[in-house]
């Protein structure tokens, strides 16, 4: 019998990627950008359909939303975006301030001009998507510069964090947008502040516009879905 284990073959590994990996993937990406609406329910068999997938890797992929508590599972074997309570939404908010702050602070001194105009590029189309009330590109183009910003921090421990409070709070986040109006000036005010300060190295400044734009989000939110509620 002949070995080939010390041969150079230019065999390179094979990665495989499962059907649930990717489903997975783009449940994560839809909810961090709020295409799901708090309380809609996720039927496995509809979500089955629209994939063009059997209904065991959209099983999975659920079950594994549920667990990082992006999704809560219901028991007709369907999940659904969960309805928080003003109280968790604030504390996933202080979390946000906290972690979030820490990412931008740290890639104010990485962060070359080259980044600086890509980020000021992303602050460009959020203000167009503003103004012209698309809510959706908004939220792509927050969600864009927001992501972008913390990769700069050249931390690999704070990113994945921020993506597991994101998946919670994207929806809301999507209603907030929907309810903004761009036209008090407001808009992309804070990234603009916080490119700024990144331009004069103040990591400071960066982590106070940082803060002051997620609790604005939480202001929105606040009176488009509580207040209102508590008013009905």
């Amino acid at each position: 019998m002949i070995s080939l284990l010390g041969e150079d073959l230019g065999v390179v590994p094979i990665l495989r990627e499962t059907v649930q990996t990717r489903i997975h993937g783009q449940l994560r990406d839809l909810l961090m950008r709020g295409r799901f609406q708090p309380g809609q329910a996720l039927k496995i068999q509809e979500m089955a359909d629209l994939f063009g997938t059997s209904t065991q890797p959209v099983r999975e992929a659920i079950r594994q939303l549920v667990a990082e508590k992006a999704l809560e599972a219901l028991p007709n074997r369907t999940a659904r975006v969960p309805i928080l309570s003003l109280e968790r939404l604030e504390d996933l908010c202080r979390a946000r301030i906290a972690i979030e702050g820490l990412a931008a602070e740290l890639a104010t001194d990485r962060a070359t001009e080259a980044d600086l105009e890509r980020l000021e590029s992303l602050i460009e189309g959020e203000t167009h998507a503003d103004d012209t009330a698309q809510a959706e590109l908004s939220v792509a183009q927050n969600q864009a510069f927001h992501f972008r910003l913390y990769r700069l921090s050249g931390s690999t421990v704070l990113p994945p964090i921020i993506e597991g409070l994101w998946l919670q709070i994207g929806p809301f986040i999507r209603k907030s947008a929907e309810y903004f109006d761009a036209r008090d000036g407001r808009g992309a005010e804070f990234h603009i502040a916080a490119v700024e300060a990144m331009r004069r190295r103040d990591a400071v400044r960066v982590g106070r516009a940082v803060a002051a734009d997620i609790n604005r989000s939480l202001d929105v939110i606040r009176e488009v879905m509580f207040t209102a509620d508590a008013a009905a």
